[in-house]
């Protein structure tokens, strides 16, 4: 409870300063979804009993103007409709006014909610915040940054994003 507490108080604190100057960091993944995606690896590899593709090896993929990086990166198509992406080592998300990178993400398609995870460190300008997850409901329109055992940290500056 005191976790959500402190959550929803640096958040009332960060949004007069966020919505005042820009939308919300990652609020454009989806603009692009009519744009063709990308895909560089060093490898791919398909598993057609576990109806996975994993690519591997310096992974970049790109919609429009999201690029996502990472060592790795597993697609889940059961029935040939794509349900999950899970990219590992070293993520790094962008968009066109933010970046994220985490250990891991995981991206999962029916609920359009991604999970970045193992310690996330979010920016946007010259703001910067820091937790242990960071979960994006695309839906909604909504991001919540937790910190497991400790506490959510952050450093805005006052505009910081303008011009974005």
């Amino acid at each position: 409870m005191k976790r959500l507490a402190l959550v929803l108080m640096a958040a009332l604190a960060a949004a007069p300063v966020l919505a005042a100057e820009t939308k919300t960091p990652f609020g454009d993944l989806g603009d692009d979804s009519d744009k063709p995606i990308s895909i560089k690896a060093d490898t791919q590899a398909a598993d057609f009993n576990a109806e996975t593709v994993t690519y591997s090896g310096d992974v970049v993929i790109q919609q429009g103007e999201m690029i996502l990086r990472a060592d790795e990166v597993m697609a889940e198509a059961p029935n040939s409709k794509l349900t999950r992406i899970t990219a590992s080592g070293d993520v790094i998300v962008t968009s066109k006014d933010a970046t994220a990178r985490a250990p891991k993400a995981v991206y999962e398609t029916e609920a359009r909610m991604i999970r970045l995870s193992g310690g996330v460190v979010l920016t946007q300008g010259g703001n910067t915040l820091r937790g242990t997850d960071l979960v994006v409901d695309l839906k909604a329109g909504t991001a919540t940054l937790t910190s497991t055992g400790g506490r959510v940290e952050g450093i805005l500056q006052p505009g910081a994003v303008k011009g974005q």
